[in-house]
């Protein structure tokens, strides 16, 4: 006689066949670890087609940075970010630059010509260094607006720029107030 127990009951038909089932279907991987996972994507890098191979490193390091901000603030500025305030400040810089040296400019060519007495009356120069004046006094306003909207999106009191004052600026060419 047999036994019920020598019998396979329907569980353990589907035990196995849950077994088979698992060992039919291919199985995720464990996942791996962050280390090696870094160190395959090293492993992938062209060391010889890297930017700035061969120079030196740039170690200065930003003391008023926090740590953590370094890094960032590193990234940005080797790769030519910047924050659009300071890209402003730039220009308002090299534009009082650029005006200064245009009114110098004039200047020298102004006492050149008065000097060499090429025309009779002078008024052609006398009038080309008036025009040259004015323009300045415009470029220099055009210049202080841009300086004021600088100041009000400059972080901080310290970063502000002065306003140019037309009448200093002209002072040393020997121009009175208009």
């Amino acid at each position: 006689m047999t036994n019920d127990s020598d019998r396979p009951t329907s569980k353990d038909q589907l035990r196995r066949q849950y077994q088979e089932e698992q060992d039919a279907e291919p199985r995720p991987a464990k996942p791996r670890d962050w280390q090696s996972l870094i160190e395959e994507q090293i492993a992938k890098i062209d060391w010889s087609t890297l930017a700035g191979k061969g120079k030196p490193l740039n170690l200065e390091r930003n003391p008023y940075l926090d740590e953590s901000d370094e890094l960032t603030h590193g990234l940005l500025r080797n790769a030519g970010y910047t924050l659009p305030w300071i890209e402003d400040g730039k220009k308002i810089d090299a534009d009082v630059a650029a005006a200064r040296a245009k009114l110098g400019q004039a200047h020298a060519s102004y006492l050149e010509a008065r000097d060499a007495e090429i025309c009779a009356g002078h008024q052609w120069i006398e009038g080309a260094w008036l025009a040259a004046v004015r323009d300045f006094r415009q470029q220099a306003a055009a210049i202080n607006r841009e300086i004021r909207d600088f100041n009000l999106k400059a972080p901080n009191m310290h970063l502000h720029k002065f306003v140019l004052r037309i009448d200093e600026e002209l002072a040393p060419y020997g121009v009175d107030d208009e």
